[in-house]
This record gives structure tokens, sequence and C-alpha cells, in this order.
């Protein structure tokens, strides 16, 4: 047996490998103090609408409560619909955005296993097996018949070991960088689902908002087709004119136009369910088709401190892992201003006949470190340093972004909430007002003392109202959605 190697040295290579030295680089020290440190508060939590409002309004009449403890995590169900929270179950298990995520973190889970194999050492097995024939023109022995020239045929079986010894912190700062990808795709995994969650809820109050306004509309419209036929017989027996008929029928032509976008945008809505939820398009119109009115809205938001998104909403933790990430591979990049330090060990048996193989002589081992140091391409290794510390400046910025942004996007849908429940009280109070006032022009007009284009002004001005007050509290329900997917609500209640 061959043996060829320092024992004295291998000790101490293996003893640095197991004792590990300092890894090179700066080490993550966590996320920066950023703009959330300094807010204590949301400026439209408490602010309430400086518009003056009618003296038959109270100021405070709609004022939306803001509190400061946690919000749920099941947000949804705090508007008590059972079909919204079944289409939210039903969209967590099959929605297509959440497989991709899913998948997307298996596979970063998947790369840091492989990038913890480089802790360990590699074993790699090898044989081989050789024919080698002489050549007679080499060789002109005579008759080839008379002296044939022999075939050997040998080979060699073993094994190769080699072992990374990490003196200067090469493989665990790519480790550490593997698993902060990791934590960033989970993140991002997360987002999605917030995401998702928040894009059911909108699309399902789009449906029973366009259902709500398509039933405004044909009520409407049935009132309207009961004024031309009045209008109709009052005109046969000469109290009306012909232009008060015109002018119904264009009230009730111009009232019928209004119901196709309405059904069209009842089907948009439900197509995007479907969507969510994996189905083909009409597979909810049976079970949803039938209308229902909006779900109530809470009695009060809770936002939480400001303070708590940082870990609550998805995408600051996963600009926060960037961050770390980018942290650690400006260890990966300086560690290559440094030697590479292996050992390595090759054994096995070789003969060049097969039948030697279990000769004395077949056995061999080569054991010892190997040392490899880039000491002519400097320049190039500090440029990716230098490359490696831009990329951390550029995920240091964009977290505080995302954290400015994130603070932003709450504050606004708390004011735009707040207003729009202010804006649907004075709406709700403007179709009572509309309604006794279409009340008293019909009556005017029945006893002639007003003309029918009153009559006429005042049905559009219900009609009107009545659309306004529905989208208003569509877009309360949508701004309240909105709050909760600023606030990244959703994922925590993952099953």
């Amino acid at each position: 047996m061959r043996h060829r190697g320092n024992g004295r040295l291998l000790s101490l290579m293996i003893f640095a490998g197991l004792a590990g030295c300092q890894a090179v680089g700066p080490d993550y020290e966590g996320a920066p103090a950023g703009t959330a440190a300094g807010v204590s508060r949301y400026p439209s939590a408490g602010t309430a609408p400086t518009a003056v409002a009618p003296t038959s309004i109270r100021a405070d009449a709609a004022a939306v409560e803001v509190r400061t403890e946690a919000p749920a995590a099941s947000w949804w169900q705090e508007l008590h619909d059972p079909e919204l929270d079944a289409l939210i179950e039903n969209a967590r298990s099959v929605n297509y955005d959440l497989r991709v995520a899913a998948a997307n973190v298996e596979a970063a889970r998947a790369t840091l296993a492989q990038t913890l194999t480089r802790r360990l050492p590699t074993l790699d097995a090898n044989a081989s097996v050789t024919e080698r024939r002489n050549s007679s023109a080499l060789f002109p022995i005579g008759s080839r018949a008379e002296n044939p020239l022999p075939t050997l045929l040998g080979g060699t079986f073993g094994f190769d070991l080699t072992w990374e010894i990490d003196l200067f912190g090469r493989v665990q700062r790519s480790i550490e960088a593997a698993s902060a990808d990791l934590g960033t795709v989970e993140a991002l995994r997360e987002d999605v689902m917030v995401s998702v969650l928040a894009g059911v809820a909108r699309a399902y109050i789009d449906l029973r908002g366009s259902q709500t306004r398509l039933d405004v509309a044909a009520r409407n419209v049935t009132v309207q087709r009961q004024t031309l036929e009045l209008v109709d017989l009052l005109y046969r027996e000469g109290v009306a004119t012909e232009l008060d008929v015109a002018r119904a029928r264009t009230q009730l032509l111009a009232s019928e136009a209004t119901i196709p976008p309405l059904e069209a945008a009842v089907t948009a809505a439900l197509n995007r369910l479907t969507t969510f939820t994996a189905q083909a398009p009409g597979a909810l119109a049976s079970r949803l088709g039938t209308a229902k009115p909006l779900p109530a809205m809470p009695p009060f938001v809770a936002v939480g401190e400001p303070v708590d998104l940082l870990r609550r909403r998805p995408d600051i933790r996963a600009a926060e892992q960037a961050l770390a990430g980018a942290t650690a591979r400006v260890g990966v990049a300086t560690a290559d201003l440094f030697p590479t330090v292996r050992f390595g060990a090759l054994g096995g048996v070789g003969a060049v006949k097969l039948s030697n193989l279990t000769s004395p002589g077949a056995p061999f081992l080569t054991v010892g470190p190997a040392l490899t140091w880039n000491l002519f391409d400097r320049g190039a290794i500090r440029a990716r340093i230098r490359a490696a510390d831009a990329s951390t400046e550029a995920a240091l910025a964009s977290y505080e972004a995302t954290v400015t942004r994130a603070l932003e996007e709450v504050d606004s849908a708390l004011s735009a909430y707040r207003n729009e429940q202010q804006r649907a009280t004075r709406l709700e109070a403007a179709l009572g007002a509309s309604r006794e006032a279409s009340a008293l022009a019909n009556l005017r007009y029945r006893e002639g003392v007003e003309d029918f284009l009153t009559v006429l002004d005042a049905e559009r001005s219900l009609l009107d109202v009545e659309d306004q007050l529905a989208q208003s509290r569509v877009a309360v329900a949508q701004f309240l959605i909105d709050i909760h997917l600023a606030l990244g609500g959703g994922w925590q209640a993952e099953p």
C-alpha cells in the first residue's frame, strides 16, 4: 500500500475544520430601525372628517371607531357571510397562484438542503476497466501467427473523498444566504396568500354590489314603466300631452340601458371568483347567481400599532430576508480573497492486469490537504465585493421603502374608509329626501299643479341617488378590504 501525506498537518486541518474559524464579511444584525419606529399612530385613525355636515345629520353620525388592538387574522369572518367564508376556504386550497408560490418554497428548501451538504465530505466511487492491445506495426517480431502480441485487460476500483474545510466562512455565508432566500420565498408565499384572500373578498363584494345596483335599476324600470302607462292613459284622456309621453318613454329607455352593463359586471365578478377558486367560468352561477345584499360592516376596525406591520406584513419580512441574504453574499465574495483548503483522500486497488488486483501491490491510498489561492485576480474579486456591497445597500433602501409604503397604504385606506362612510350616511339622507320629492312631484302632477318634466326630474334624481348609495356601500366594503390588505392580514389564519 502506498501512502502519501503528513499526519500532523492532517490532524491540524481536521481540528480546524471541526472547530471552525471566524467567517469573513459582515454579520447580519437584524432589520434596521425604519420609518415605523418613529410612528406611534396612524394619523387617519382618529381624525374626524373636516367637512361640515348638514343640520339634519350629526357630524359624528358615521364616525368609524378605530382600535389599536391587533386585527383579526381571519378578518373576512367579521363580515358574517357564509358564502364568502366558503369561497375563502376553497381558494386557500386550490388557487393557482398559491400552488405556484408553494412550489417555489419547496424549490428554495431543496436549494438550502443542497447548500447544507457543503458542510459534509463528498465521497465518490469510481471504477474503470481498460483493454489495451499492442500494435504489431510498432513491434514487428516475426510472424503474427507465430508470435501473437498479448491483449492486456486492466482496471482501477476505488473512492475519492473531498472535504472543504471552511476556515474563512465561505460555506457558512453561503448557507446563510440560502436560508435567507428561503425566508424570502416563504414570506412572498404569505404575501400571495394575503393578495388572493383580498382578491376573493373584492370579487365577492363586486358581485353583491353589482347585484344590488341591478336590483335598484330593475325596480326603477318597473316604476318608470308604470309611469309611462299612467301618462299614456292621461294622454288618451286628454289630460297629458304627447310630449309628456315621449319624455316618459325616453326616461324608461334610458333606465333600461343601465341594466346590460350591470349584468356584465355580475358575470365578470362571478368569473373572477371561479378563477380564484380554480374553476371554469359559469361554475358558480347557480350557487351565487341569486342576488343577496352586501355584508354588514363591522362596528369597529382594529389596526394595531404601526410598528406591528414589521412582523405582520409579509412583503416587509420578505424585504428584510432579502437584506439578510445580500449581507451574507458580501461574506461569500470576501472569502474569495482567502485560500480555499480542502482535505482529500483517494484510495482503492488498481493493476495493469485484472488478475493482479489481489496482489500485494494493487491497493493504493493518497491522503492530504490541498490549498487553492487566487493571487493574481484580486481586482476581479474586489469588484465582486463592491457589487455585493452595492446590492446590500439596494436591499436596505428597498426594505425602508417597503416599510414606508406600508404605513402609507394603511393610513390612506383608513382615510378612504372613514370618509366613504360619511358619504354613505349623507347619501342615505339624500335618498330619503329624494323619495319624498318624487312622491310629491307625482302627486302635484296628478293634481295639475306641476308639469310632467318635474316628475321626470324627480325620478331621475331618485334613481341617481339610489345608484350612488349602492356604489358607496360597495366602496365602503372595498376600503375595509383595503385596510386588511394593507395590514397584511390573512396568512396567519392559514390551516
